[in-house]
């Protein structure tokens, strides 16, 4: 008689969960694959959103620095960008459990800034991605004290990805 294995259906329930939008814009080749992004968004979400909407969009530092001028007053290029759909706006329909933005990474300057600190390309897209994600969330660091608390769940989050604080 044959064992009968036990099936999970954890990758259908988290696509049901989470979904993204990935578009590649930037003429950059070294770069983690949709999945590799796929992945740290969602270790960064799914312990506290049940279901997640997300767009990332990899864009060349000409396209990065317009979207940063034009919303943040900061005319130069960024490693990420965050917008939350639901920042600041009304809506009829309570769905606080969806969370629903858009993610922009400028992988020329991931690459630079990896460089320049020493880090490993991939861990640096990992943190930068996992940081968008927590922007997505709420999470900021304008103050000492919300720099720390969101400072120490970046670290966690890495930590359990085998990499390495990144402060």
């Amino acid at each position: 008689m044959k064992k009968q294995t036990k099936h999970f259906p954890f990758l259908q329930i988290q696509k049901q969960r989470f979904s993204l939008y990935y578009q590649n814009d930037s003429s950059e080749k070294n770069l983690p694959s949709e999945k590799q992004f796929y992945q740290w968004i969602w270790h960064a979400l799914k312990n506290f959103y049940r279901y997640a909407e997300i767009s990332l969009i990899l864009l060349d530092e000409t396209e990065a620095q317009s979207y940063n001028r034009d919303y943040r007053g900061k005319d130069y290029a960024t490693n990420v960008l965050s917008f939350a759909h639901n920042e600041g706006e009304f809506s009829f329909v309570e769905q606080d459990d969806v969370l629903r933005g858009d993610l922009i990474i400028c992988p020329q300057v991931v690459a630079k800034e990896a460089a320049e600190q020493g880090k490993s390309l991939h861990d640096h897209f990992a943190h930068l991605t996992l940081h968008g994600t927590l922007h997505l969330m709420g999470y900021d660091h304008m103050t000492d004290d919300e720099a720390e608390e969101m400072e120490s769940l970046e670290t966690r989050l890495l930590a359990q990805l085998n990499i390495a604080d990144p402060y």
